[in-house]
């Protein structure tokens, strides 16, 4: 089943542009979507996501769990996160491996 692609985005012919199923950026879009979602945000699915990194390292051992678990087609292999000393921006790299 294919996935509306986020932030959306439209194809020539103005229909939106769709990620197909178990795609490299498929699970790129969840990974991320699973790194910026706060706890609580959706009322079905409460426990998905981490909690806001802004100014620190995202906590790597939470990422992973709540990753895996939303994301059961991929096995995530590593996770590195860096904050900016002078801005405070945080960059996640993960890295997987399809099951």
């Amino acid at each position: 089943m294919s996935t509306l692609k986020y932030p959306f985005d439209y194809n020539s012919d103005g229909s939106f542009v769709a990620l197909e199923e178990d795609t490299d950026e498929l699970f790129s879009q969840l990974l991320s979507i699973c790194a910026v979602t706060e706890p609580g945000t959706f009322p079905y699915t409460p426990t998905f996501g981490v909690f806001d990194p802004t100014f620190r390292a995202v906590d790597r051992g939470s990422y992973m769990i709540q990753a895996s678990r939303f994301i059961p087609e991929i096995v995530i292999t590593s996770v590195e996160g860096t904050v900016d000393s002078n801005t405070g921006a945080t960059s996640l790299k993960v890295s997987y491996r399809r099951v």
